[in-house]
């Protein structure tokens, strides 16, 4: 799925390996693969995506968002809650929410907020947006509408407009998001 940034939004497996510093964390959720499935798809819900960036939008590290269904989830649960391996699982799942808010289109700011109702997390980075995507997006954006205005009739023209708005409508609609 795209977002508004041109990004990709999912965040999978191949994500922690093609990054230098995740693929450091991969381990930890190779030795627990349904656990990593659980937390991406976690991570992957529009509905969380939306938590994540409402979370910074009021102040708090993006992890406030979801903490709270992490903590609740049977397997992740108890990966975080165990021995003391919990502190690799936890600084994992810190890096997981973290590629999945490069792939929002925010990027670290390497502050550390308290992350607040949480068991087993205290703190957690700050994200701020990475405007040049957004600008880059825009331009982009722009772009292939200028192109779409070329082709066709008058009439043809109007008709793409109308699918292309009703489908961003049913979209967003779908994935709780104002319109």
């Amino acid at each position: 799925m795209a977002s508004a940034t041109g990004l990709r939004r999912e965040l999978w497996a191949a994500d922690f390996a093609a990054d230098t510093y995740a693929v450091k964390y991969h381990g930890e959720f190779g030795r627990h693969p349904e656990a990593f499935l659980r937390l991406l798809s976690l991570l992957n819900d529009p509905a969380n995506e939306q938590r994540l960036l409402d979370a910074e939008m009021h102040g708090l590290p993006a992890l406030c968002g979801v903490v709270r269904f992490i903590e609740a989830d049977p397997i992740l649960g108890a990966l975080i809650s165990r021995d003391a391996t919990a502190v690799r699982a936890r600084q994992t799942i810190g890096v997981a929410v973290k590629l999945k808010m490069a792939k929002l289109g925010w990027r670290g700011t390497g502050r550390k907020g308290v992350v607040k109702g949480a068991r087993h997390f205290a703190k957690a980075e700050h994200f701020a947006r990475n405007e040049t995507a957004l600008v880059d997006a825009s331009s982009r954006a722009l772009a292939a509408l200028d192109a779409v205005a070329a082709i066709g009739s008058d009439d043809e023209r109007e008709e793409t407009a109308r699918m292309l708005m009703a489908a961003l409508a049913d979209s967003r609609r779908a994935e709780g998001r104002p319109f």
